[in-house]
């Protein structure tokens, strides 16, 4: 049973959760930004158990969006969730976080996540109905030139234009595109296979190891 279910998903620095029912019951919630997630993600998600009658030995698993995103989201994130499952010790299931920004889009075409990643880098996602094409990616803006142009989607508005891309709205709020991904997900998995811990998919060093270096 992989009901209730609860999910968090903070790679773009808002923290987006959602509690999973078995009747097809949808909980969600949202944070300010990633500087207070240290202190509002675990009250927010024991506020969508309080709403839904539940409480923490009710859950049946979790699932966890590992980026790539924000460094601090994903590190408070992943540190979250462990501090959770120590005890619980339920079934944990990764979510790309780039998969949620697609299903945002609402369609069911081939399309592009791209995400700046600063210093000059882009994360990239290729993806169709929440499944990816290819492996999630960090390259450089100067690579992805050599792309085709497509359709693609993103949070954040691109650092340079992009000329033959097609840049789609989100018209789908990201709890229910977290909630699409993990249940479309689920199909795939054998929850007594996963793992009780995962960690995030930075894809790309911190800038505090760029400066080392």
């Amino acid at each position: 049973m992989n009901y209730p279910l609860l999910a968090l998903d903070a790679a773009p620095g808002r923290g987006s959760a959602v509690l999973l029912l078995a009747d097809g019951k949808l909980f969600a919630a949202e944070s300010e930004g990633d500087r207070s997630h240290s202190r509002t993600l675990v009250p927010m998600l024991e506020g969508l158990l309080n709403q839904a009658g539940l409480g923490w030995p009710d859950l049946r698993m979790l699932a966890l969006g590992i980026g790539p995103g924000s460094f601090t989201g994903l590190r408070i994130a992943a540190a979250t969730f462990a501090g959770i499952n120590t005890p619980l010790t339920l079934p944990l299931l990764s979510i790309s976080s780039l998969a949620v920004t697609a299903a945002q889009a609402g369609s069911d075409k081939k399309l592009w996540v791209l995400e700046d990643a600063r210093a000059g880098e882009v994360f990239v996602g290729h993806y169709q109905s929440c499944r990816a094409i290819t492996d999630d990616r960090c390259i450089s803006w100067s690579a992805l030139q050599e792309e085709e142009p497509a359709s693609y989607v993103s949070i954040l508005t691109p650092p340079l234009s992009l000329q033959g891309w097609q840049r789609l709205e989100r018209p789908i709020a990201r709890t229910e595109a977290l909630a699409r991904v993990i249940r479309k997900a689920l199909r795939d998995v054998q929850p007594d296979d996963l793992p009780r811990y995962v960690q995030p998919a930075y894809l790309q060093i911190s800038q505090a190891e760029r400066n080392l270096k």
